[in-house]
């Protein structure tokens, strides 16, 4: 097993737990400090549900699902980022 099976299942779960964690973010109004930890959490919850559908052990889902929630923060972060930069230059 090598990383690159982790990451390939990673990139598919990021569009999912970016749209999850944005839907609990507006639900329950979550502060935006918290959307790291959230989505982290939300991805390793999405890497175990998927483990029953893939061939994989469920460690390589429970890391996929891990990585997928970082990458989702990250993207996050950026996104807000680049929003921010976009009204300063209005």
């Amino acid at each position: 097993m090598d990383l690159t099976n982790i990451f390939m299942i990673a990139m598919v779960m990021v569009a999912i737990v970016l749209a999850v964690s944005e839907v609990f973010k507006k639900t329950f109004k979550i502060n935006t400090q918290y959307m790291p930890i959230t989505s982290v959490v939300i991805g390793i919850f999405i890497g175990i549900v998927c483990w029953p559908l893939s061939e994989y052990p469920a460690y390589v889902m429970l890391m996929a699902g891990f990585v997928a929630g970082l990458t989702a923060s990250g993207t996050f972060d950026l996104l807000k980022a680049a929003k921010k930069e976009g009204e300063t230059h209005d």
